[in-house]
């Protein structure tokens, strides 16, 4: 393979208002035929494209459809439900550049090389001319705050059909919600108030992710952060749930846990979290004045354990334990860990309260900890 074959994203091309016809924002089957002949013009005719799409892009594109059909029944494209991955899988395992206007930010966790071979993505433009170029995209590193934003906005996206962008979805991200099912196992995790994300249904009611039923809206949310959840050795994400300020939330593996029950997140599979404890951990948030929350984290007991690791500005220190019976004051980028095997950690996304004042409201910043206080245990059944 010559050293300049590339995998091409193809719906990023196609939908791109910074190729020709200029300004468009609809899909132009036309675009990818343009960045393949700037790409061979700079960089020679021996250069092989992989060429892959988003499934959607072919129910978008019009009378143009028939060309994408075309080359996918000759193999010479692919189409996939969500592209990111397949074209990183395909760049990864081939070695190839990648041509796209797109950062892959919430993919650099899976993807590290993207941060290490900056220089095999290229972005298109368009001069004054009229001629179309292809240059280096500028991948930079992310933090890991960045990362999880990112990737929260995909995950609402996918699991939950939420866009927080979208006025109607962020009301419903804004608001407490009930599941008014008796008989359901997301609905009795904590006194009357759903804990997990709600999902979206086709006529854009919010209803649970567990048994699907409509939810009864409870009123806005106090101001909240998302906790990630994930295992700590492959990294990948076991789920995430909010936590809001004055509203504290028990984290543990069981059915009679009153709180998130990460037992309902792994299929009853064996998995990381099998060293955590029914009852292992209480997080919770409290206001710290006008601008400011405090974090903090209280183990129950736990048989396996808790520990904290700090974020130094440019790493993570040496774990230390976190004491029973005594709260930990956490930054917004230390982490814990749950018998030496669960993750949890604040993703990078602020979600604000009132949808109303929204616009005006300076978003609490979590303080970072001075010390480590030794307080008395908080009634659990608060929130």
């Amino acid at each position: 393979m010559g050293s300049w074959n590339a995998v091409i994203d193809v719906s990023n091309v196609c939908w791109s208002p910074y190729l020709p016809p200029l300004g468009q924002r609809a899909p132009v089957w036309e675009r990818l035929a343009i960045v393949m002949a700037a790409w061979l013009e700079q960089h020679g005719d021996d250069a092989r494209f992989e060429l892959v799409a988003d499934d959607s892009l072919e129910r978008v594109l019009g009378p143009d459809t028939r060309y994408f059909l075309d080359l996918k029944r000759t193999g010479e494209i692919r189409s996939v439900s969500v592209a990111d991955g397949e074209i990183l899988r395909l760049a990864a395992e081939g070695g190839l550049h990648v041509i796209t206007r797109d950062h892959y930010t919430d993919y650099r966790a899976a993807h590290r090389w993207i941060e290490r071979s900056p220089e095999r993505f290229h972005a298109w433009d368009t001069g004054v001319d009229g001629t179309v170029r292809l240059a280096p995209l500028g991948i930079r590193t992310r933090s890991a705050q960045d990362v999880s934003q990112a990737r929260e906005v995909k995950v609402l996206r996918w699991s939950a059909k939420l866009d927080a962008r979208n006025q109607a979805h962020r009301k419903i991200l804004q608001t407490r919600w009930r599941c008014p099912n008796v008989s359901c196992r997301q609905a009795a995790q904590w006194q009357g108030q759903l804990l997990a994300w709600p999902r979206i249904s086709p006529e854009g009611a919010a209803i649970c992710p567990s048994c699907r039923r409509p939810l009864v809206a409870l009123g806005p949310r106090s101001a909240l952060h998302e906790v990630v959840v994930a295992d700590l050795e492959s990294q990948a994400e076991i789920m995430r749930f909010p936590l809001e300020v004055d509203c504290p939330v028990i984290v543990g593996r069981g059915a009679a846990v009153k709180g998130i029950d990460l037992a309902m997140y792994t299929n009853g599979e064996r998995s990381a979290i099998d060293t955590v404890s029914r009852q292992h951990l209480m997080m919770r948030l409290t206001s710290a004045g006008d601008a400011n929350w405090r974090l903090s984290a209280l183990d129950l007991n736990s048989t396996n354990g808790t520990t904290v690791e700090r974020w130094t500005g440019s790493d993570f220190g040496q774990a230390r334990p976190v004491p029973a019976d005594t709260e930990t004051y956490l930054g917004t980028r230390d982490r814990l860990i749950l018998g030496d095997a669960v993750l949890l950690r604040l993703s990078g996304k602020r979600y604000l309260a009132e949808p109303t004042t929204m616009q005006n409201e300076q978003p609490k910043r979590v303080i970072p900890p001075g010390e480590t206080a030794v307080v008395r245990r908080p009634p659990l059944s608060a929130g």
